[in-house]
């Protein structure tokens, strides 16, 4: 059991444990009417670390989670991190097969499930009989424990600033997820010393995202390490409304949002953000005319641009947007955070003057220890520090230039990832996926959308009778729903530039005027359905759509279900929820859903939708708006 801590025991329970001794009864953690003290939160992770000693987890060791936001998913994490482990969050709402895939590479010694969990998790199948599964029962942290951590073995230390905390995944550019190992110095320079945020006692910050999205990581460590406050907010899928309502009801100062969400709450529910007292948002590039309309009319808020990958723990750049910030100007990423260092270089890893392009190349303490099993990717993103003898940089693949000011304004991609709605997707993946669909002759994908908010993968492939339903419904089957092309073109050849390659302008030009089409409006006085299909069709960028098309199959992401429920909740009232459009994706079982024809409604699903199942359907509502807001 750790009981002193020192300047150089920098580990995140460490840490943990010193803001638990100065705030033992301040409160760490609430959820539903549910609180926990820093002193229970302490006990009952020393339970959990207990228990997983016992069942054999080691320093070093990987631990399977599968949880929703809870507080006994907080403890559980804490409990990893004090047996010596490091935490694996797993999300069932993947494909099996792609899970299987990340369960193999991440080798858990074991997995923890939460008990609310159990009959979603039983019905994946993706892990192999011989990993041990031990369960997380609901009130387990209500009867408290004075059971104190067991003594680790004689030789034996706990975990240090360079062990191993988590592993998170991400997407690979060969369509293989890449398992980012993050130590614990990177979580504690996330959060120590912030010259991004205020993070100390008297902050409350809401936890939005999932565990399986790195936002997760400054939401529960920049509480938890501050002695600050956890407003939990345990809806799988939470609307916009509710997003408002817990801000109001737990008095939240602090708030991290996808950039897309972030545009939405401003377009619909702006007044939910007032309470704030600084709020985040990024992960994809900012819409400067939402930013404009928020400071406008959020005074008392500050408003930061966060930016950075998983492989640097969650933020390595961060701006503070000044109040009188022009709606037309681009919005830069800004100044390294506090323990980061960031430089701008040419191809030959020299750096570039002022105002020139370059690659952005991060380190510091936030540096991850790489790619889980993948050390020829590592040997090429992660690379010595010329600038800092023993250091270590990680390339970030991101385009940016220094202004005169010294923030860094971002410019795109080196190669052809993207990030959509705070998620990256590599497109060559995409594409590599629908080549090797049997009716494909030849697939090519661009990414679309401009500056306001909406983006989305097009594919275009050949021949010309694909259907692209079909080819929808069976890469929704092995892939996250990230990587799903809000639209599949068929043509009957892709078109060449001059040099024989790919004409991706002429695809990208394409798919404009196609977005372009006019868009379906409400029909005055018209009845559900055509005024839901009409919401729907709008926020898919469609010009018309059938009642019985699936929603998921017609493009919409989770991002989309969300602004549709808000659209649907102005329009007809608050009887239609974010989960029913999950479970009735078409416009003519939600249009029952609003009328009050319940029990007709599972009846008139899609075929496809009833294929799927709604055990499936109700994975999907567990996609998070602020993290997996894209999926």
């Amino acid at each position: 059991m750790i009981t002193k801590v020192t300047k150089e025991d920098l580990s995140a329970c460490a840490r943990f444990a010193a803001v638990a001794a100065r705030h033992g009864e301040r409160t760490a953690l609430v959820c539903e009417g549910r609180r926990l003290t820093y002193a229970d939160l302490d006990a009952a992770s020393s339970l959990i670390a207990t228990q997983l000693r016992r069942a054999g987890v080691r320093r070093g060791d990987v631990v399977g989670l599968i949880a929703r936001r809870s507080i006994e998913a907080a403890a559980a994490i804490l409990g990893i991190l004090k047996a010596g482990g490091a935490y694996l969050p797993l999300d069932t709402s993947y494909p099996p097969d792609l899970l299987g895939r990340i369960c193999r590479d991440g080798d858990p010694r074991l997995v923890l499930i939460d008990e609310a969990m159990s009959g979603e998790v039983d019905a994946a199948r993706f892990w192999s009989g011989a990993v041990r599964r031990i369960r997380l029962p609901d009130g387990l942290l209500d009867a408290g424990s004075g059971e104190a951590l067991d003594a680790f073995d004689e030789g034996e230390r706990p975990a240090g600033p360079d062990d191993l905390a988590y592993v998170m995944y991400t997407s690979g550019s060969t369509g293989i997820p890449k398992g980012v190992m993050v130590p614990h110095r990177g979580i504690v320079r996330l959060v120590s010393d912030c010259n991004y945020a205020r993070l100390g006692p008297d902050e409350t910050i809401l936890h939005l995202a999932p565990l399986t999205f790195d936002a997760s990581t400054f939401e529960l460590w920049g509480a938890l390490l501050n002695g600050g406050r956890l407003a939990i907010l345990s809806h799988p899928q939470p609307s916009l409304d509710q997003i408002a309502e817990a801000i109001r009801v737990h008095g939240a100062t602090t708030l991290w949002l996808t950039a897309g969400l972030f545009h939405l709450m401003v377009e619909s529910r702006l007044e939910g953000l007032r309470p704030l007292r600084q709020l985040l948002t990024g992960g994809d590039v900012l819409s400067p005319a939402h930013v404009a309309k928020a400071l406008a009319a959020l005074p008392d808020c500050r408003i930061v641009n966060g930016y950075g990958p998983t492989e640097n723990t969650t933020f390595t750049c961060c701006y503070p947007i000044p109040k009188d910030w022009p709606s037309t100007q681009p919005i830069p990423i800004g100044f390294p955070i506090q323990g980061t260092t960031v430089h701008v270089l040419d191809a030959d890893g020299r750096p570039v003057a002022d105002g020139e392009e370059g690659e952005l190349y991060a380190g510091g303490a936030g540096v991850a220890l790489g790619y889980l099993n993948q050390p020829l990717l590592n040997a090429e993103k992660f690379v010595a520090d010329p600038f800092a003898p023993g250091g270590r940089l990680y390339r970030t693949g991101d385009r940016v230039r220094r202004r005169t000011d010294g923030a860094i304004a971002f410019l795109g991609r080196v190669d052809r990832q993207i990030k959509l709605n705070g998620k990256r997707v590599e497109l060559d993946a995409v594409e590599a996926e629908l080549r090797a669909e049997p009716s494909v002759a030849d697939a090519a994908v661009i990414a679309s959308g401009d500056l306001a908010g909406r983006r989305s993968i097009i594919a275009f492939v050949t021949p010309q009778g694909v259907d692209p339903r079909a080819l929808q419904a069976s890469l929704r089957a092995r892939l996250p729903d990230s990587m799903i092309p809000a639209a599949i073109r068929t043509l009957p050849a892709l078109p060449l530039s001059a040099n024989g390659k790919v004409d991706r302008a002429r695809l990208a030009d394409l798919a404009a005027r196609a977005e372009a089409a006019p868009l379906a409006e409400a029909v005055a006085g018209g009845g559900t359905q055509d005024r839901l299909r009409a919401i729907v069709a709008r926020i898919l960028g469609r010009e018309a759509i059938d009642v019985d098309d699936n929603f998921f199959d017609l493009g919409a992401s989770s991002l989309d279900i969300v602004r549709i429920h808000a659209d649907a909740v102005d329009a007809f009232g608050p009887g239609l929820t974010v989960v029913d459009l999950f479970a009735h994706p078409n416009v003519k079982a939600a249009a029952a859903r609003i009328d009050g024809e319940v029990g007709r409604a599972p009846a008139l699903l899609s075929s496809v939708e009833r294929a799927r199942g709604r055990a499936t359907a109700l994975k999907r509502a567990r996609l998070a708006a602020a993290g997996r807001a894209e999926a």
